[in-house]
């Protein structure tokens, strides 16, 4: 969350309209009660980008029905100009004429401890860089940088430093920088209950910068050779360094990114260091965490490809298809590298030499051809069910691809591996989707819209109650969160729980605390969507409720009516076997009792 209070966000609100702030950017043109133009995000030939002003409380919203692209005047500063929320916030609010103050006190000391703690790492990776070239106690650390063919250039880099064995080492350097022990328990450097017990140590340190090129952690190769320690240890996250955010050696691939437009993703420090060293100086890795939304949104600044450089074993395999997906929803045209005759990077570099692993490297398939590929290992295809596995697999890809042209291009690939007709797998895909064309006024249909026909009774509620949060706080009290079973409704209930708690009143806040890009821009449709506007909102919510209580009460009566046809209780044990059926029979009142109240209320 932001450091900037909801009255300064309402204040830059109240000053700007969505329309205004587009129009530097959107040729608008007014229709009605709202504006259409080509959208920003994607190549659109018919305007099918709308914005609509001041819906309400809120300051108005953007919707795309062709890309999906959606959200409210911080969003669109965020997604046209390619900056984090706060930069947002200052962006608009220089254009609005309003003056940023931090929220409070309290907020200003945190804002305080932050800088401290920035540095702190900054100076301990700059010392530890000079400990690693100087000190005679890192000369094994020097020896085995040497041995897996990193250069001095390389290691000056990436900034490549030591850390002892000694226990307090690290406590006495920073202890004479004059750090206070409140910080340094708060820097995920020492243990918690013990400052003098620091957590790396006999380990070549890798400094992790954010993009900025601050060195917010440390990701730590070890060097004793004890049995039973990790050889690489990451650091914990703190009020820095959150690893869903930051990709090591991103800050030092952004000049080769920017002119190239691609960047290679794979798993280890060493890989991301022999791939920089080969020329491929546009490659980074995840830290310790899968490829994730917030690291796409950092990569599509400088790109428009993605390479994925993942390990060959299961792991490897199923991050590389995860990764995929995520990247061709978000446009990214995406690769799949493949080494041979090593298994990563820093092994071919060590053992081949730098211009071995840059030709190998030049091996890529794409995304789809190697989801496709996969399959075929694991089907035969020579049997209609192994078409129909295979077509399964890959299936997400394609409802991941937001063109009708590219998904075409894609099914009919996938016809010729198969010799299976275009139109069977067309007729299947949409059938399996359940897609239908939605009826809405001249406006084209999005893969994000709402739509009745494929949007379940528990995601239909939230959407609703996004749009009037005013109403949730009687909704939860007829339906708890054990209630839902679908995973977007779930997650959309939790936002609204905590927007409540924390008393979140501005819907930009709250939409931004929707973690899934693809959920978030669903969401906007709750803003957008004329069929909101004409809903029977307290008979549809209603209508909700009695469904999914319904479900739920009938869920828990066929488990128990499962244990006591299958043969999951003893009969011999008759107080259980009773209870089931006291239970059974509670339910059987409950689900009548509910049906009965529908009914007087029909």
């Amino acid at each position: 969350m932001a450091i900037y209070s909801e009255a300064v966000l309402e204040n830059i609100k109240s000053r700007l309209s969505m329309s205004e702030v587009v129009s530097p950017y959107v040729r608008l043109t007014r229709k009605g009660d709202r504006y259409w133009g080509l959208c920003p995000f994607h190549n659109d030939k018919n305007p099918s980008f709308t914005v609509v002003d001041n819906n309400g409380a809120n300051g108005g919203f953007y919707k795309c029905f062709a890309c999906g692209k959606g959200g409210g005047l911080f969003n669109f500063i965020m997604d046209i100009e390619h900056v984090d929320f706060p930069e947002a916030v200052e962006i608009l609010a220089k254009k609005a004429g309003v003056e940023l103050k931090e929220e409070s006190e309290q907020e200003k000391k945190a804002l305080d401890r932050k800088k401290a703690m920035a540095d702190l790492y900054d100076r301990l990776a700059k010392y530890l860089h000079q400990y690693l070239l100087r000190s005679p106690a890192s000369e094994k650390a020097r020896a085995y940088i040497e041995k897996r063919g990193i250069s001095a250039e390389t290691c000056e880099k990436f900034l490549l430093g030591f850390v002892p064995p000694q226990s307090d080492w690290m406590h006495s350097v920073l202890k004479k920088q004059n750090y206070s022990d409140e910080l340094l328990a708060e820097s995920g450097l020492f243990a918690k209950d013990n400052l003098e017990k620091a957590f790396f140590r006999d380990r070549i340190m890798f400094p992790i910068r954010s993009w900025q090129g601050n060195c917010v952690a440390f990701s730590g190769r070890d060097m004793s050779g004890y049995e039973g320690a990790p050889k690489y240890k990451n650091s914990p996250e703190t009020s820095l360094y959150s690893k869903r955010n930051v990709l090591f050696g991103f800050y030092e691939s952004i000049p080769a990114m920017k002119g190239k437009k691609q960047v290679i993703i794979c798993e280890g420090n060493f890989d991301v260091i022999s791939l920089h060293q080969a020329g491929l100086d546009y490659s980074c890795a995840t830290c310790g965490t899968a490829l994730t939304p917030e690291h796409i949104k950092l990569i599509k600044r400088y790109c428009d490809r993605i390479y994925l450089l993942f390990d060959s074993d299961a792991a490897g395999q199923k991050a590389t298809k995860t990764a995929l997906l995520l990247a061709q929803s978000n446009e990214l045209s995406n690769f799949v590298m493949n080494l041979e005759g090593a298994k990563d990077a820093s092994q071919m570099l060590e053992e081949q030499g730098a211009e071995a692993l840059q030709k190998s490297c030049v091996n890529s398939i794409p995304g789809f051809s190697y989801l496709v590929s996969s399959a075929l290992k694991l089907y035969d295809i020579r049997q209609p069910k192994g078409k129909s596995s295979v077509f399964k697999e890959v299936k997400p890809y394609l409802d991941a691809t937001r063109s009708e042209i590219e998904r075409q291009g894609y099914i009919k690939y996938l016809s010729n591996v198969l010799r299976v007709s275009e139109d069977q797998i067309l007729s299947d895909y949409q059938r399996q989707s359940g897609k239908e064309a939605e009826i809405e006024e001249d406006i084209p249909q999005s893969k994000t819209e709402y739509n009745p026909l494929n949007t379940s009774t528990e995601l239909t509620a939230m959407l609703i109650l996004l749009r009037n949060r005013n109403r949730f706080s009687q909704f939860r009290n007829k339906v708890k969160l054990s209630h839902l079973s679908d995973p977007s409704a779930i997650k959309l209930y939790t936002v609204l729980e905590d927007a409540t708690r924390s008393e979140i009143r501005t819907d930009d806040l709250v939409i931004q605390m929707i973690d899934d890009p693809e959920l978030r821009n669903l969401a906007v449709s709750a803003f957008t969507s004329k069929m909101y506007e004409r809903m029977n909102v307290d008979k549809t919510l209603d209508d909700a409720v009695f469904q999914i209580r319904l479900a739920q009460l009938e869920q828990r009566r066929a488990n128990i009516q499962r244990m006591l046809n299958g043969g999951e209780v003893d009969i011999a044990d008759e107080q259980e076997f009773s209870n089931l059926l006291q239970m059974k029979m509670s339910l059987d009142r409950e689900i009548e009792e509910l049906k009965g109240e529908r009914e007087t209320k029909d």
